[in-house]
């Protein structure tokens, strides 16, 4: 059994890091519900690629379409496309399961990436560079 281990109304709580004492509580949610949850986060992650790489090549693709406006659309799907794969999955791995595994450093690079793809897609017309 896990150290700090406690259940109660159908979950079980244990803690993050369990050498700490002043640990954040971990709630280990039944077996479907996590099955469910990290499915639809896959599905729409993959749907957010799938789409922006779809507006990507048609922009690239055909001549007609190279117009001003659709090259800042292909410059906001490609900061879109990157969410979709960068920041998408780990946010929602860190909503799952309630505690940040990948260490301190991962967390504060991922703060910064997140940061730099958000103010790059808002603020493209600003020649904001990250």
């Amino acid at each position: 059994g896990w150290e700090g281990t406690r259940k109660g109304h159908g979950y079980t709580n244990r803690l993050c890091f369990p050498n700490l004492n002043s640990s954040c509580r971990h709630l280990l949610q039944p077996h479907s519900e996590t099955l469910l949850l990290y499915t639809l986060v896959v599905s729409v992650s993959l749907l957010t690629v799938t789409l922006n790489l779809l507006i990507i090549i048609s922009i690239s693709h055909f001549r007609q379409l190279h117009t001003p406006t659709n090259t800042l659309l292909q410059s906001i799907a490609v900061c879109d496309m990157a969410v979709g794969l960068v920041v998408m999955p780990v946010e929602s791995i860190r909503y799952i399961e309630r505690c940040w595994m990948l260490g301190r450093i991962m967390c504060a690079l991922s703060l910064y990436v997140y940061y730099c793809l958000s103010s790059s897609a808002l603020g493209r017309d600003t020649n904001f560079k990250c």
